[in-house]
């Protein structure tokens, strides 16, 4: 596949015109008995709607995801009418851990499009208290082919595992750099108000913990949660009337590699196809990896966040192991990650923690010590990377944020 970015004319003139995030939301995280899907959309959306200073009314366009409880085909017209709205846009974008950047570009084409000028980008789901144990197993299934890899007992955890170990054994990679991933995001969970796991603990703390499927352990894994988070995105001359500083969305890419593992044809094939989608949002934005002041990386397991510092050129093949135990990717190390705590510690919503927390560092407004947490801000964060990766690293997109608009802007 060409490595070129298509129509890198026309992302950079859209982006150019000043596409913003002008208001974000989440709320607790973990176990909410009694709160539903639509529920925790609905109290993400006020909170939403509170930072960004304007009311429902105001909001002409929706994006929502998808849910794994409520049952409908139609989910973000459903929404739209638990709100009582009448939105002149909306979709619903369905692309697993990848969904979240794309909500972003979906809602950024449309106003470019001029079919809405203040679009309510939101995911929620009550997913750990709404679904049962065996429903958890079907889900464990749903990355798998029905045919070549289900039947024979393969699960999205299992396959994950065979990348990662193949991974491991082809760079020498110790088990102690996965162990490094969850240490760094455990210290800042541990400052985030709405994490559901603060506790600090330690690369032995993590190798000794039951084995899941290897390479991983428990705390290895991300979690299920229940929650919701939300962000807003509109023009920067809209944003000029609402309450918060705005954060630019200055690049996009997306990267694909293969749909189901036993058809992924090499780790450094899926390196590259997930790598593809940071290096082309970096393209779109003018920018280089020696650039970025935070990376919010999409954590499915410890292992996800190495291969995808690798893919992006924020480290060499096989190298991003060493590079989490050396420090850098802690608060104060060269280039901060997942400093919400990521999918592993903070909560599991897609990538949406990890839009809201770039956006927050962004603006200088990653500090929780007034909501019972602490002070995780990335000094003078002007530049930040995210990225979401759907499928078992199948299908990845990326979003490149920044506290100043485009050179084009």
């Amino acid at each position: 596949m060409s490595e070129a970015t298509p129509n890198l004319r026309e992302a950079r003139r859209m982006l150019g015109k000043g596409i913003v995030i002008a208001g974000v939301g989440e709320t607790e995280q973990g176990k909410l008995e009694g709160r539903g899907s639509f529920q925790l959309l609905a109290e993400v959306t006020k909170l939403t709607l509170d930072d960004a200073g304007i009311g429902l009314g105001e909001v002409d366009g929706m994006v929502t995801a998808f849910s794994f409880v409520e049952s409908t085909l139609m989910h973000s017209t459903t929404f739209a009418d638990y709100l009582g709205m009448e939105p002149g846009y909306f979709a619903s974008i369905a692309v697993g851990g990848a969904t979240a950047p794309l909500m972003a570009v979906q809602a950024a084409l449309a106003i470019d499009a001029g079919l809405a000028e203040v679009v309510l980008c939101v995911r929620g789901d009550n997913t750990r208290s709404g679904i049962s144990s065996s429903g958890m197993i079907a889900m464990a299934r749903e990355m798998s082919h029905g045919a070549y890899e289900a039947p024979f007992g393969l699960t999205t955890i299992g396959g994950y595992g065979l990348l990662a170990q193949r991974y491991m054994y082809e760079h020498d990679v110790p088990q102690e750099a996965l162990a490094a991933v969850v240490a760094t995001q455990s210290e800042h969970a541990a400052l985030k108000w709405n994490a559901m796991l603060r506790d600090v603990v330690t690369v032995e703390d993590v190798m000794n913990d039951r084995w899941i499927a290897t390479p991983f352990h428990g705390m290895d894994c991300s979690l299920v949660s229940d929650g919701a988070a939300a962000f807003l995105v509109t023009t920067a001359d809209r944003a000029k009337a609402m309450r918060p500083k705005p954060v630019y969305i200055t690049g996009v890419g997306e990267g694909y590699s293969h749909q189901y593992i036993t058809s992924a044809t090499s780790v450094d094939g899926v390196r590259q196809g997930l790598g593809r989608a940071g290096r082309r949002a970096m393209e779109v934005a003018g920018v280089t990896p020696q650039d970025l002041d935070v990376a919010e990386i999409y954590d499915s397991f410890s292992f996800t966040p190495l291969i995808a510092l690798e893919g992006f050129g924020v480290c060499g093949p096989g190298e991003a192991g060493d590079w989490v135990l050396e420090g850098n990717a802690k608060l104060g190390g060269k280039l901060p990650m997942n400093t919400h705590g990521g999918l592993i510690r903070q909560a599991h919503l897609g990538a949406m923690h990890h839009i809201v927390e770039a956006t927050l560092q962004l603006r200088g407004e990653a500090d929780d010590t007034d909501r019972g947490g602490g002070n995780h801000q990335v000094p003078n964060a002007k530049l930040a990377i995210t990225n979401g990766s759907g499928g078992i690293l199948a299908a990845t997109s990326a979003l490149v944020l920044s506290s100043e608009p485009p050179s084009a802007a």
